[in-house]
């Protein structure tokens, strides 16, 4: 019966793919050339024309003396290790996630439309990864990908001297799979969300704030529960709200020092609510200009989203079926699938980054990053998760 159960928790465990940075399952600006090189830091003071577009929208406004586009992607590895006790299973196990790496890519353009509105559009990969087991003896064969692309939408005013507000609109296309691979299929599905946001300004201090809403997808037919019946999952992104603060006016200029705060509503967002508590991240970047090369650093800190005081459920799925039965969930078996399929625990990130000024209308970005070391037991596994990404990208200025 404890083999029957792990096998009803990771079919639906599998269902919540998440590795991503320090923000649970989203991405926000960590994974983007420039921004990934202070943290992903930019909420009042973006580095590149991505980190406008897909952040607080109002910072569009910076990007008014002409036509600016980026094209870059970064390269992602997460590392995960769970070592089971036979808790759950029946069978001791210890593993390393086979889930393979990925290549998040990041384009963005910004456009003057009047002397104090701008247009901003892009595309990204803004949520997601996932974990893989399979062929580990005992484990069952736990298995998890959810990838989410979003095709941005966003414009600013400049109001006065100081004040900037703007808007955004997110489609997202979310590519979901639930599961054991002979009870499940990939789903796919649209939803859309909403940002607002301010950015002040005074000489070289600018302060940003930004509410982002949630982004609801429903994947129809991802897990089974009866003979030829399917759960549907509504998996929502959670709403979040941003603020910043920057400040160049150290060093002749030449230093900028900026602060990032992210609250994060887990607790508010169908699927994960069952799963994750609330994140508050507080990110920090320092960016050092010298000539034609612009320094970077970047760390951030945030608490671990696993939730402890889970129920019998995740988002509207409440059982399962094995073998033609009908298996209710508990909250063990739900304990079973934070621990296998969504551990994303790491709580502190650093990273440094690199800016060159190829010719004056072009820029090459870099960074590396890495999600620190870090181990926590889950019901009756101990999990062990880290990161690392490398990427570049090149922006034109016309």
């Amino acid at each position: 019966m404890k083999k029957i159960c792990a096998v009803v928790a990771l079919v639906l465990g599998a269902a919540s793919a998440a590795n991503a940075a320090n923000y649970g399952t989203d991405l926000n600006l960590t994974m983007l050339p420039a921004s990934g090189g202070m943290a992903g830091v930019g909420i009042a003071n973006p580095l590149e024309p991505a980190a406008a577009v897909f952040g607080n929208p109002a910072t569009l406004a910076n990007f008014n003396s002409g036509t600016s586009f980026s094209f870059g992607a970064t390269f992602y590895r997460p590392q995960v290790r769970a070592q089971h006790n036979g808790g759950d299973t029946g069978t001791a196990w210890s593993a390393d996630s086979k889930a393979g790496d990925y290549l998040v890519p990041a384009v963005a353009v910004t456009q003057p439309i009047s002397q104090d509105t701008v247009l901003g559009l892009g595309l990204t990969a803004i949520s997601g990864v996932g974990s893989d087991f399979r062929g580990t003896p005992g484990s069952l064969d736990p298995l998890a990908e959810l990838v989410l692309f979003g095709a941005n939408v966003g414009i600013a005013h400049r109001v006065n001297d100081n004040l900037d507000i703007g808007g955004a609109v997110t489609i997202g296309n979310g590519f979901f799979q639930a599961g054991l691979s002979s009870n499940t299929a990939t789903r796919h599905a649209f939803g859309w969300r909403g940002a607002l946001g301010a950015n002040y300004h005074v000489g070289q201090t600018a302060a940003g704030v930004y509410y982002r809403s949630k982004l609801s997808i429903k994947y129809k037919d991802v897990v089974n529960y009866a003979s030829n019946a399917f759960w549907d999952l509504t998996v929502e992104q959670p709403e979040e709200v941003g603020m910043g603060l920057s400040n160049s006016s150290l060093l002749d200029g030449k230093l900028l020092l900026a602060a990032d705060v992210i609250w994060k509503n887990w607790e508010g967002a169908k699927f994960y609510q069952d799963i994750y508590k609330n994140q508050t991240v507080v990110a920090l970047g320092a960016q050092l200009t010298q000539g034609k090369a612009k320094w970077r650093v970047g760390y951030s800190h945030v608490n671990s989203p696993i939730k402890g005081g889970v129920g019998s459920n995740v988002g509207e799925a409440t059982s399962l079926a094995y073998n033609g039965t009908n298996i209710p969930l508990t909250p063990s078996l739900v304990r079973y699938l934070q621990a296998t399929n969504a551990e994303v625990i790491w709580t502190d990130q650093v990273t440094l980054g690199l800016g060159y000024e190829l010719t004056k209308n072009m820029q090459m970005d870099t960074h590396v990053g890495t999600a620190l070391s870090r181990d926590e037991t889950i019901g009756n596994t101990k999990v062990n998760a880290k990161t690392w990404q490398i990427g570049v990208g090149l922006t034109w200025k016309f």
